[in-house]
């Protein structure tokens, strides 16, 4: 069996649907169930229950996918090390971002990636903190960009910068002060994003309220709609803003802010590309927030069941 077809028997294993499968691979759905097909000959046992919806991995099907994760992993690594001596970094880089990063990140650096790592495939996610380190867990992600710190077992953090939180407030609401105090926000409704976003636990944190809050979404850009509706006010992530307001108001110092790291599981081995992702990251980054001195890191709160 060659490494491809254990690409495809990893890719329905993941995505449980021959179609999903095939997109994900970039080959037509006939070829990729062809090449499974072959596997399971060669093997002697089928790999997939495929009269089940969604397609189910048979018991040995499951041994048999952990192992290949394990082989890609490996071929991986030759990649990485053919790719030592070179100038240009080669291989592949699956990444995980959290919405309220994704959101002002992957547009600002996805083509400065092609440009500077034309050698690298690059496949981008957004997904909660929650799903990227179980998928991280799980091998199905190299690295994850979210809100650290997170002290889990076998995730290394690299924190690369730190992004103030601002208030916004409803038309003719904020205060004549350039700043604002956690005792101003108190006199109105909270807005906050749903219990899967690590930024709703770091907004009620700030703003001392327990988990009950007036509405809760899952779009920053539905939050600012009900604030401009004057319903109450909620938090922004500062750099995510495409937008300018005199609502928008900083806190006193020493600013609340959140740190914004790369991570991935120990053992991780894709160094070169991983260095200059962080560096294109940066890059994007203006100065004052690569350091953390300035701010009051606010700490997260996995989301869990």
């Amino acid at each position: 069996m060659t490494i491809t077809q254990l690409r495809y028997v990893v890719a329905l294993d993941q995505f449980k649907s021959f179609a999903k499968a095939a997109e994900h691979c970039l080959v037509a759905q006939p070829t990729l169930s062809l090449q499974i097909q072959k596997v399971e000959q060669e093997l002697g046992f089928d790999l997939f229950d495929r009269k089940k919806n969604p397609i189910v991995t048979t018991k040995l099907g499951k041994e048999v996918v952990n192992q290949a994760r394990h082989t890609l992993r490996e071929a991986d690594k030759l990649y990485e090390i053919a790719g030592l001596g070179k100038d240009d970094a080669i291989g592949t880089l699956s990444i995980g971002v959290i919405p309220t990063v994704g959101a002002f990140l992957i547009p600002n650096i996805y083509q400065k990636l092609q440009q500077q790592l034309p050698k690298v495939s690059f496949r981008i996610s957004e997904l909660p903190t929650l799903t990227i380190l179980e998928k991280l867990e799980s091998e199905e992600l190299d690295i994850g960009i979210l809100a650290t710190p997170l002290r889990v077992p076998n995730i290394i953090e690299n924190p690369l910068y730190y992004e103030p939180f601002v208030a916004y407030y409803p038309e003719g609401e904020r205060e004549k002060s350039k700043t604002v105090s956690m005792k101003h926000l108190e006199k109105y409704p909270l807005l906050v994003l749903g219990e899967d976003h690590c930024f709703r636990h770091q907004s009620l944190k700030i703003c001392n309220r327990n988990s009950l809050a007036k509405i809760e979404s899952g779009s920053v850009e539905t939050l600012k709609r009900m604030v401009d509706l004057g319903i109450g006010v909620t938090l922004l992530p500062k750099l995510s803003l495409n937008f300018s307001s005199n609502r928008l108001v900083p806190f006193l110092a020493p600013e609340p802010a959140r740190e914004i790291s790369t991570i991935y599981k120990k053992g991780f081995f894709k160094n070169k590309i991983l260095k200059k992702l962080n560096e294109i990251i940066l890059s994007e980054i203006p100065t004052e927030y690569h350091k953390k001195e300035n701010f009051k890191i606010i700490g997260v709160s996995i989301p869990s069941d």
